[in-house]
């Protein structure tokens, strides 16, 4: 079988085949290779058949239609094989070749190029750098050499001696950036994600965590940074879609502009609430019994009331019968009519209202007693159906609130809630904790606006338990990025190694070195007793009282002169 195959590879007259062959193996060998795509463009299968290798699975693609992509589709280790005899459909065979390896631009690509020169050569490499591809093997095979190139900081040519150079060269050059610049684009609005500021000795700050990713990763290949500030989103979306700029430090959703680094996690989508907040003191003298406790209590009070003057035979006016009730239920001394012991009828129901006073006026005690130890709030918010008893609106950017209102299952609560302001103004309401209106955000913007009630005893804000929604945590970035698989490995680094856990607690302290945030101080604990609001129910009951008798006191008169008259 050997000699057969020799014999197949010396019957090839187009191509040195044993050379290519020798070098798709060790490629195949040092990649661990699960598959072999060849682009045949010029029907030259009876030539190439001979360098593909019998241990590694071959594809056949002749044309360059729209078909398949690499990605979700084949193994991740392939190696694709392109024969050209001439530029002349340079520019539509790696068109085509970026759209088969979409984003997966930085696999192995074999170009077959037997009479390309060197300007030719630059001309290819040029061009897949634009594609992003930066894994690029040039075999020129009847003079039996190999070209590359390298991309940093300008893409010149790499003649190779041998295919393990060409290995060396992915394992070392390419992980020099050697002073390539990478732009980013940096959201006037993004904190925590990325945000610029001076401290108090005067230097520029770089915080947020997605921006200290960029920037750590950039120092530690050896490459330089630009920044380009944007104040919308639709700018900054634009802007990647132009490859203006090469990354965007802010969580958006997928869309046709952009592609994203590897997925670290799934990043949920809260609405932020206001806690329920302390009730006004005056309230805390009604609310020891219920509505309809007090209404029952009045019409015991005008019922027995009216049962006293009955029982005293209309010896007793009805104002005294009501004062001597009241007394009663107030648990008050009865006054100068128990002056001489009442008859066995009558001192039965003296004890009667004097033990439903005491256990009255006790239990009201008790009841106030305990409310004002703990406190008593307004109704807490614990499920959307709650919002339905308010009038809290959901503050959204246009863009914004129509990406929500497509989310399949939104509450209606918060569908009818939503009204719209500037984009800049939400980040300022939610970064303000304004308890006027719902906020929504991702769980890290949430968790940085709540850092500033760290030391509250009672928080301003809260997370409704239930997220809306949840997205891939990534960083946005343009497409064809020549370094995303370097990028996604030092990503998964840093993850994994917990280095992004403390990347993100420094956000915080920066957010108040910065000014974006400002701890709240707690006014839970002021010692108010002596406040017009301590006093205000009290002053409030008693000034309607006054009035009230004042008003009867008239009527009284009234009704006396009327019936002296008649």
């Amino acid at each position: 079988m050997a000699l057969l195959y020799l014999n197949t590879l010396q019957s090839a007259s187009l191509l040195p085949s044993l050379y290519l062959y020798h070098c798709i193996d060790q490629l195949n060998e040092l990649y661990r290779m699960e598959l072999n795509v060849h682009l045949d463009l010029y029907n030259s299968s009876r030539n190439l058949n001979a360098i593909a290798t019998g241990s590694v699975p071959t594809l056949w693609l002749h044309s360059l239609e729209p078909q398949s992509v690499l990605r979700g589709n084949f193994s991740e280790k392939t190696l694709t094989i392109v024969y050209l005899k001439d530029g002349k459909n340079l520019a539509l065979i790696v068109d085509f070749l970026g759209k088969w390896s979409w984003e997966e631009q930085y696999r192995n690509v074999i170009f077959i190029y037997p009479k390309a020169s060197s300007d030719e050569l630059m001309a290819l490499f040029k061009v897949c750098w634009r594609q992003g591809m930066v894994q690029i093997l040039a075999v020129l095979p009847y003079q039996e050499k190999l070209y590359s190139f390298l991309p940093y900081p300008n893409v010149h040519l790499l003649p190779l001696e041998d295919v393990q150079q060409f290995y060396d060269r992915t394992r070392k050059e390419l992980c020099n950036l050697q002073g390539y610049t990478i732009n980013i684009a940096i959201l006037s609005h993004s904190a925590p994600f990325a945000f610029i500021f001076r401290n108090r000795k005067g230097n520029v700050v770089y915080a947020g965590y997605m921006l200290r990713m960029l920037l750590d990763f950039i120092r530690h290949y050896n490459g330089s940074a630009s920044m380009k500030y944007v104040y919308r989103i639709e700018d900054a979306t634009a802007a990647l879609g132009r490859r203006d700029v090469d990354f965007l430090p802010f969580l958006l959703a997928r869309t046709e502009n952009f592609t994203g680094s590897v997925v670290l996690w799934m990043e949920n989508l809260f609405v932020m609430a206001p806690v329920a907040r302390p009730l006004p003191k005056y309230m805390y003298l009604i609310k020891p019994y219920s509505m309809h406790t007090w209404l029952i209590f009045l019409t015991m009070i005008v019922y027995c009331s009216h049962a006293w003057n009955f029982l005293h035979r209309g010896r007793l006016s009805r104002s005294s019968a009501f004062l001597q009730i009241l007394r009663y239920t107030l648990f008050l001394p009865p006054g100068t009519h128990m002056e001489k012991l009442p008859g066995a009828r009558r001192l039965f129901v003296h004890i009667m209202f004097i033990l439903a006073g005491f256990v009255f006026t006790n239990l009201y005690l008790a009841l106030l007693s305990s409310m004002l130890a703990t406190g008593l709030y307004e109704r807490q918010l614990n499920s959307f159906d709650d919002l339905a008893d308010t009038n809290l609106q959901l503050v959204q950017y246009a863009g914004d609130m129509k990406f929500k209102l497509a989310i399949p299952d939104l509450h209606p609560e918060l569908a009818k809630r939503m009204v719209t302001i500037p984009e800049e103004m939400v980040d300022v309401y939610r970064r303000g904790l304004n308890t006027s209106v719902l906020h929504t955000g991702f769980e890290d913007r949430i968790d940085f606006a709540f850092y500033q009630q760290k030391f509250l005893r009672i928080p301003l804000m809260r997370k409704m338990p239930v997220a809306i929604y949840q997205q891939p945590f990534y960083i946005p970035m343009a497409y064809d990025i020549p370094y995303i698989q370097l990028f996604n490995w030092y990503v998964r680094r840093i993850f994994e190694g917990g280095l992004l856990l403390k990347i993100k607690s420094d956000c915080y302290e920066h957010g108040i070195q910065s000014g974006d945030l400002q701890f709240i101080k707690t006014r839970n604990l002021e010692v108010d007793s002596n406040s017009l609001e301590y006093y205000y129910f009290m002053c409030v009951f008693w000034a309607a009282g006054m009035l009230l008798a004042l008003l009867l006191f008239i009527c009284e008169c009234l009704w006396k002169s009327v019936h002296n008259q008649s």
